[in-house]
């Protein structure tokens, strides 16, 4: 689990890099397939606090502006640290196991 975390922040963080660029560049395709991306694996692992702002980007690029994208950029930003925060949380309850071979 630990793995599939890690992973998962991992490509969430370089996702939403993507899309402050996406947004700052005027990038209408690129927000829309991004968002919808981070969404998408984010619904996956469980971590669906993060979607609606998500959603709303997506929503507001399909509709071929990107009107208050900076405001939920940051939404997006603060919804992951609380994430973050409560799956490390999570885990320091489950010690790290040792692989067997």
């Amino acid at each position: 689990m630990r793995e599939l975390v890690e992973l998962y922040f991992k490509q969430a963080g370089e996702i939403m890099a993507s899309l402050e660029k996406a947004i700052t560049g005027n990038a209408v395709g690129d927000v829309n397939h991004l968002a919808h991306k981070l969404a998408g694996s984010s619904l996956a692992c469980g971590m669906s606090a993060v979607v609606p702002s998500l959603r709303r980007l997506e929503g507001a690029a399909k509709s071929g502006h990107l009107i208050g994208a900076r405001e939920s950029m940051a939404d997006v930003s603060e919804q992951m640290k609380v994430i973050r925060r409560r799956v490390q949380d999570y885990l320091l309850g489950y010690p790290p196991t040792r692989k067997t071979e």
